[in-house]
């Protein structure tokens, strides 16, 4: 093993050692270079954490490695800077924080080396695939593939990515194909690489299922096994045993039985995270071979811990939890002939509704209309309305939320920028198909956070935070709703075809409004009144005057908690019409995963300090501080809004009145 700077031994726990070690003595060359373990501490604290992001089982090491390069960052090379943000959005990721990791792959796209880059769209592919974003995770890998043509080891990482995806979305031949190509490369590369092939043998085995060839996967789970055990990979060989059980069940359901059996005191050995996933599979066995023995009681209990186990499991995607609960639903119909079918089937559908998964969905649809046709009728309403809203609705019936309340709520409107002229040479069907998919993902990102979408206006969002929690809550939530919506349009654009890169710009406001149904007998729409939607209106109409993407007031300042986010404080402004000027922020990100250099920090203070100035009534001090800030900012978008401020400080007016809306 190559000696190891003391630094990168002090990072890695004593339940982690003999791991590392072996890593250390013989690492991957598909990951990484074994000469960046002869360099400085920085150089190998991050091979460290690439070795580390690789297997799950080290995600302690990860964290203490990512936690002790962040306070370096200034200090080591772009290209290690962009594979430090590509790893803090791995581990992002795996701890299902969107926007977190979002942003970190953004950055790590922005600074990664060209060889390094295809790793980023691979990892940017599994973090969409985990939320079912199929096409968009299919164009990552497919991006990754092309940038790959000469890395043939790092094709087969890709080729793998992408076959899952094909998977767990039904797609049996490409996903076979995929597999062939990725396990072809690896026996030709890496024969050795038991685990590996183990893995593939077995998916291969998933796809012969799905293709309806139950005796060729079988025999695929059974060499899977073999090579599982002869490497000691034990999750490995249990899910292989379970798949070869499943398998058994339709072939020779007598031999399942003790297959099963036999399994359960090794799940107890693999990682807890691990455990869940095999769990579920476990189970869902147990139902399918208890549901063909005419064992129903044991089959419902056994589907029932499958859906339990999957909920709480992080490794399983929506959709792979859709196709167990319709597994689940569909039991339920052919046994009791209805049961809890529609609670399962609207399970599934609830999953699917974040996905692109179409065809998926329109099987699970067709299948809750002949299960129920008001269950089918209220998913097609909240498709047209949206979910949240139609259960608001119907749990508010007869109550007060009919008749209006008044509530301390968070309001957001978020709204593209160049939208109307970017899509001037957009055929009708491709303007609603742009559209759509831009607002399908704004939307996602405001439930994400737990809000709810008021209505579309256009290309403009409305959403509301706060109406059944803590204010506190409301403000973080709707602040970090509108940092993702940033994120994912910065991710957007990258693929934008004919449209081209577009803005947003975003206004947070808080404060009372009332809440209720608005409208007609015959058409209403739960929705908000009062100055706290107009002033979220106001400012986000205000972004493109200060210089601001996200633009808060400071009654949602007043919520947050402190050094949670990075504010630009740009003053108090009166917008048109209003009588009573609020304080405006720019938050420029989470605080936590914000690159702060060294002149940007110098412009944040000398904004601030004029802010301080300004109030004080000494107009010199706030005039030399914003000048100090618009030099710092030169050639960005926030030299705008510092105009605006010199402007109303040489009038002598700490408010800056706006004229225009």
């Amino acid at each position: 093993m190559v000696a190891v700077h003391q630094t990168l031994q002090s990072l890695v726990p004593e339940s982690s050692r003999a791991a590392v070690e072996a890593l250390l003595a013989a690492p991957p060359t598909a990951l990484i270079d074994p000469e960046e373990l002869k360099g400085d501490a920085e150089s190998q604290v991050v091979a460290l954490c690439v070795l580390a992001a690789a297997s799950p089982e080290l995600s302690p090491v990860l964290s203490a490695g990512l936690d002790w390069l962040s306070t370096r960052l200034l200090s080591i090379s772009e290209a290690n800077q962009g594979r430090y943000w590509h790893l803090r959005g791995v581990a992002a990721a795996r701890e299902r924080d969107f926007l977190r990791a979002t942003v970190s792959m953004n950055r790590a796209l922005s600074l990664s080396t060209p060889a390094y880059r295809p790793r980023v769209h691979d990892s940017f592919g599994r973090l969409l695939q985990s939320q079912g974003l199929v096409e968009e995770a299919r164009v990552e890998y497919r991006t990754a593939l092309s940038l790959r043509e000469a890395d043939e080891e790092g094709a087969a990482l890709t080729w793998g990515n992408l076959a899952r995806l094909e998977l767990e979305n039904g797609h049996w031949l490409a996903a076979r194909d995929a597999f062939q190509k990725d396990h072809d490369i690896v026996l030709r590369k890496s024969p050795d690489a038991l685990r590996l092939r183990a893995q593939l043998l077995t998916h291969l085995g998933e796809c012969e299922r799905g293709l309806g060839n139950h005796k060729g996967a079988l025999s695929y789970f059974e060499r899977a096994r073999q090579i599982a055990e002869q490497a000691g990979d034990t999750f490995g060989h249990v899910i292989a045993t379970v798949n070869q059980a499943r398998e058994l069940v339709h072939l020779r359901p007598a031999a399942a039985g003790p297959m099963l059996a036999s399994v359960e005191a090794h799940i107890a050995t693999v990682p807890a995270a691990q455990r869940l996933t095999l769990s579920a599979l476990l189970e869902v066995t147990r139902a399918e071979h208890a549901a063909m023995e005419q064992r129903t009681l044991d089959a419902e209990a056994a589907f029932v811990r499958a859906l339990d186990a999957v909920e709480r499991s992080t490794l399983v995607s929506p959709i792979e939890h859709a196709l167990i609960a319709r597994s689940a639903a569909r039991f339920q119909t052919e046994v009791f002939g209805g049961g809890r079918n529609v609670e399962y089937l609207q399970r599934a559908l609830r999953l699917l509704d974040a996905t692109s998964a179409t065809a998926l969905r329109a099987d699970v649809e067709n299948e809750l209309r002949r299960a129920s046709n008001d269950a089918w009728t209220l998913h097609v309403v909240s498709r047209f309305l949206g979910r949240s809203a139609v259960e608001l609705a119907m749990r508010e019936a007869g109550q007060a939320g009919f008749r209006g309340q008044r509530v301390e709520l968070a309001v957001l409107f978020a709204d593209l920028r160049g939208f109307t002229s970017a899509a001037e040479g957009l055929s009708p069907g491709e303007l609603v198909d742009a559209l759509n998919q831009i607002l399908s993902r704004m939307a996602a990102c405001v439930e994400t956070m737990g809000g709810l979408v008021d209505k579309f206006v256009g290309d403009a969002v409305m959403a509301l935070y706060g109406v059944e929690v803590a204010p506190a809550k409301a403000a973080r939530d709707a602040v970090r709703s509108a940092l993702l919506m940033q994120a994912e349009l910065e991710r957007l654009n990258r693929h934008a075809g004919k449209l081209g890169s577009l803005q947003m710009g975003v206004g947070v406001h808080f404060g009372p409004a009332v809440l209720g149904l608005i409208g007609s007998a015959q058409h209403r729409s739960y929705t908000a009144l009062g100055d706290t939607v107009n002033f979220a209106s106001r400012l986000e109409g205000m972004t493109r005057q200060l210089g601001a993407t996200v633009l808060v007031s400071g009654a949602v300042v007043s919520h947050l908690k402190d050094g949670d986010f990075v504010l630009r404080a740009l003053g108090r402004y009166a917008p048109k019409g209003a009588a009573v000027p609020i304080a405006c922020f720019d938050v420029m990100g989470e605080a936590r995963d914000a690159a702060l250099t060294g002149p940007l920090q110098e412009e944040l203070a000398a904004s601030q300090g004029a802010v301080t100035a300004a109030d004080a009534g000494e107009p010199g001090a706030a005039r030399k501080l914003l000048n100090e800030a618009l030099v710092l900012a030169k050639g960005t978008h926030r030299e705008t809004g510092y105009r605006l401020r010199l402007t109303a400080i040489e009038g002598g007016d700490p408010v800056v009145r706006l004229s225009e809306k």
